[in-house]
């Protein structure tokens, strides 16, 4: 039963999830206009990221996920509500294909875990704060030292990260000037 229908008040604890997946597994961006509110406030406390106000940050941060994960796909875990607000544990997985977080595509899977609560007014998304463990992603994406290394391994494997991700920065813009190119 559609609890968004004319009449009933929308429950949260159904809306949450269902945008969420609309929005990551549907690659349905029109649901940002459908379900937040042009004036929504959301927190994503990516490096460098501020808080983004208004939904066209909204739309630009779910654009750069789909080009930075072409093969996203979420999954809802836990749902909890309590009022107006309703808190999704989820989790997002795809391959690191383009940029994500400035780090250049690794072509490595990634899993991230995350906690997110939406607040309502009605059956509109008016703040939006993620948790995540991006910590686990950058372990994944291979830029954080293995567990366990020294301070000589640790050094080690700054050096080579580095010089992995400028050469797939080098890469990445070849293959950008070669699309270019054949157009």
């Amino acid at each position: 039963m559609d609890s968004t229908r004319p009449g009933r008040a929308p429950d949260p604890r159904e809306l949450g999830p269902r945008i969420l997946d609309e929005l990551w597994n549907g690659r349905d961006l029109g649901v940002i206009e459908r379900r937040f509110s042009s004036e929504v406030v959301t927190y994503v406390p990516l490096p460098g990221q501020p808080v983004i106000k208004g939904t066209p940050g909204l739309r630009k941060l779910a654009e750069d996920m789909f080009v930075a994960l072409p093969d996203l796909a979420y999954r809802s875990v836990e749902v909890v509500a309590a009022g107006d607000k309703v808190l999704v544990r989820g989790e997002l997985t795809g391959t690191h294909r383009g940029f994500l977080m400035d780090i250049p595509p690794t072509g490595r899977s990634t899993r991230l875990t995350e906690h997110v609560i939406l607040r309502f007014e009605g059956d509109r998304v008016v703040e939006m704060w993620q948790q995540a463990d991006y910590l686990s992603v950058l372990s994944q994406l291979g830029i954080t030292p293995p567990e366990g290394a020294g301070p000589v391994r640790t050094v080690a494997h700054t050096f080579k990260t580095v010089g992995r991700l400028g050469g797939l920065i080098v890469k990445d813009r070849i293959q950008q000037r070669k699309k270019a190119a054949a157009r």
